[in-house]
């Protein structure tokens, strides 16, 4: 597994490039734009189908848990794009402003909480390492 610094690092790269991308397919082609959305969008399913096919492998207790969490979130994220995807065709500048406004503001509240759920998995790597720290001890004491 990789270290968490690592795979910050890896979509913070990630990241500046599809920024870079964005910007410059949008000054080009709306319709290239649109396909490059729908492109980052099949992305997001991608993970979402390998998160799911990781819970499949865990212990159920674990990922009963997760679960839960992934329903929720994945709930969220639909009333959003259902919200954002409402006013997406707005014709008038005042509609076309809220959009913006919309979807700039889920995309700032989406990473607040990927930062808040990748501290998360930061604690939770250390309390692992902990664990595993704690039971190879008990593990020599017992040989």
């Amino acid at each position: 597994m990789k270290k968490l610094s690592q795979q910050f690092l890896e979509l913070s790269q990630h990241l500046a490039a599809l920024e870079n991308r964005a910007e410059a397919i949008r000054a080009e082609n709306r319709k290239e734009f649109e396909t490059y959305v729908a492109e980052a969008r099949a992305r997001v399913k991608s993970f979402q189908d390998a998160f799911t096919a990781r819970l499949d492998e865990a212990e159920e207790s674990l990922a009963a848990q997760w679960r839960e969490v992934e329903e929720a979130f994945t709930a969220q994220v639909t009333r959003a794009r259902r919200n954002i995807d409402e006013r997406k065709n707005a014709v008038d500048l005042k509609g076309a402003k809220a959009h913006a406004d919309v979807a700039e503001h889920y995309a700032e509240v989406a990473a607040e909480f990927a930062q808040l759920a990748a501290t998360e998995a930061e604690a939770a790597m250390i309390e692992a390492k902990e664990a595993r720290v704690r039971a190879l001890s008990l593990e020599q004491k017992a040989s």
